[in-house]
């Protein structure tokens, strides 16, 4: 397999990089141009636009697209790559902003600012090692070296195996672009009679030591489990006689804040994922006014390897119950002080005990008895939360407001704690699920660590899981239609805003691989990526692995002929 060259890899980099396509915004239809119009002039490519395209993202208010090219060599072996064009925003670079998409001037101007960057990321840059900027590691690195790959194998005639290359908006938002991609390669797949083997992205891997390079044979999943929580509203000079909601919510933090109930790990190797943490918990007051607060509502985010959505939701009820069951004890106990200090003996407040404790349930079975008692305003109640989100606002904040119209609706006249989901989900995946998927990457990763011995050296390590999240998420799908029954029931104004295409993902699935150069402090203004790692040591590793996933010896049917490209999905 032709490998591209140091220059032709950097002459996609610079200019790459340079495109501010921040996420969530129109600014990453700019990534998609520059990668439109680098195959409309490249050789193999020009003049073909069968070849490559653009494919909408479904009712994108930004209009974005996927933007994909496709090299057709000998057989229907065809190895799917795979880059995300967003980066994040770069509010962190202060008034370095207006040079962190070149990491030339950017380099220079971190010399004369010392004072911006720790030791590490010092010594990196005095080392002229390293390339300096947003996005240069996470993940236009990737980006230019997948592209440089297309260019080199559409220039040689004797290329076995086919590779498509999508260049994806979203991902570091929802991965909007991946979740339509599915589509996309579904499209291609029937189109080219295409016999996709292997997927693999190209994120920047972290290393322990500079010795030991890492390649990841999946990728961790992530979900987001909301809390409602709607208490009985009081005037605060008479708190006996109300239930203040931040007294559930604050105690399921406590209880749940980086808890390993919720982390999992792999008995046989020293992964685990990260403990979860709180992204948002507050009440429903956006005035001052003197009484409690009728709800509130947090958002937790956990990472997982081989847990599942039930079981982290089932984990997450347990932990409300016993919040629940703390804090109305609590509020009782206070309130019969109270009442007694004060010899406000009877009509001092509720009880909070039997039959008027707090409710602890799903959303799913929240929905379920609101419907089953009144359909007609469940469905009145949703249709409004999805207008908000289609006006453009947060979509959290519409599932809060749908939730709260059902606790209106329940009307129970106790404090009521419901748990969901939000989006993004991400499904955990790796070559562990499936053993035809285990010896393949296997093998693969066999391959590209001995390379790297022979060649520097240098060790790499299989792992499991890509920890950083990315789209090889939606490379393959265990037990489609139990997920998606799971999601579409716990997750509000599912299919509505967001929705996943289980069921093509569970058709187009493949092993997947994420190979790319060595990258740190990714998100942060010392974001580089290692000029070496990208120009030469992560070419040849991936081009060992391209080379082996193609080879078709031992493929029942042996090649088939090739299949001229013509017309566009």
């Amino acid at each position: 397999m032709n490998l591209p060259s140091r220059r032709e890899i950097l002459d996609i980099f610079h200019p790459y990089v340079a495109v501010h396509s921040q996420s969530g915004t129109a600014r990453e239809n700019l990534a998609a141009a520059f990668f439109r119009s680098h195959f409309a002039d490249t050789p193999g490519f020009s003049g073909n636009p069968g070849c490559h395209g653009s494919y909408p993202l479904p009712d994108d208010p930004a209009g974005r697209t996927v933007e994909w090219a496709l090299v057709r060599g000998r057989g229907s072996r065809t190895v799917v790559l795979v880059h995300h064009f967003d980066v994040v925003e770069i509010g962190d670079y202060g008034p370095l902003g207006d040079v962190a998409f070149d990491p030339d001037r950017l380099a220079d101007a971190l010399r004369r600012n010392p004072g911006a960057l720790d030791d590490e990321s010092r010594a990196d840059l005095e080392s002229g090692e390293f390339l300096f900027g947003r996005g240069t590691a996470d993940m236009k690195a990737g980006g230019a070296l997948q592209m440089a790959f297309l260019d080199a194998a559409a220039r040689d005639p004797d290329f076995r195996g086919n590779l498509v290359l999508l260049a994806l908006p979203d991902e570091e938002n929802l991965s909007a672009g991946m979740r339509a991609a599915v589509d996309l390669l579904s499209d291609l797949r029937e189109r080219y009679s295409l016999e996709y083997v292997l997927m693999v992205d190209s994120e920047p891997h972290q290393r322990k030591t500079p010795e030991a390079g890492v390649i990841s044979g999946g990728s961790i999943g992530k979900i987001l489990p909301f809390v409602y929580v709607r208490g009985i509203l009081a005037h605060a000079g008479k708190s006996a006689e109300g239930f203040n909601p931040l007294g559930i919510l604050s105690g399921i933090v406590r209880r749940t804040e980086m808890s390993p109930d919720f982390a999992d790990r792999l008995e046989s190797d020293p992964e685990m994922s990260p403990p979860p943490t709180w992204l948002m918990a507050r009440d429903s007051k956006e005035t001052y006014d003197v009484s409690m607060p009728l709800s509130a509502f947090g958002i937790l985010s956990v990472q997982f390897l081989a847990n599942r959505p039930d079981r982290i939701l089932s984990t997450l009820l347990g932990s409300c119950e016993a919040a629940a069951g703390e804090a109305a004890a609590a509020a009782e106990a206070s309130a019969r002080t109270f009442r007694a200090r004060t010899g406000r003996l009877s009509g001092g407040g509720p009880s909070w005990t039997g039959n008027r404790s707090p409710r602890v349930l799903s959303f799913g079975r929240l929905a379920a008895e609101i419907r089953a008692a009144d359909g007609p305003s469940f469905e009145k109640a949703r249709e409004t939360a999805a207008g908000r989100v289609r006006t453009g606002e947060p979509l959290h904040r519409a599932v809060w407001s749908f939730v709260d119209a059902l606790a209106d609706l329940a009307a129970s006249g106790r404090p009521l704690v419901v748990a969901g989901f939000l989006p993004p989900y991400y499904p955990s995946v790796s070559h562990r699920d499936r053993p035809e998927f285990d010896a393949t990457i296997r093998f693969l990763a066999a391959r590209v660590s001995e390379r790297a011995r022979d060649l520097w050296g240098q060790e790499y390590v299989l792992e499991s899981y890509f920890t950083g999240i990315s789209d090889l998420s939606y490379s393959s799908i265990l037990d489609p239609e139990g997920i998606e029954a799971l999601i579409r029931a716990e997750m509000p104004l599912y299919g509505d805003s967001y929705s996943i295409p289980f069921g093509r993902i569970a058709e187009v699935s493949m092993p997947c691989l994420n190979i790319g150069p060595w990258g740190k402090d990714f998100h942060k203004r010392t974001e580089r990526v290692s000029i070496r790692d990208l120009t030469e040591r992560t070419p040849v590793l991936l081009a060992e692995a391209l080379r082996c996933a193609l080879d078709p010896a031992g493929t029942p049917g042996g090649c088939v002929e090739e299949v001229p490209c013509s017309g566009t999905p």
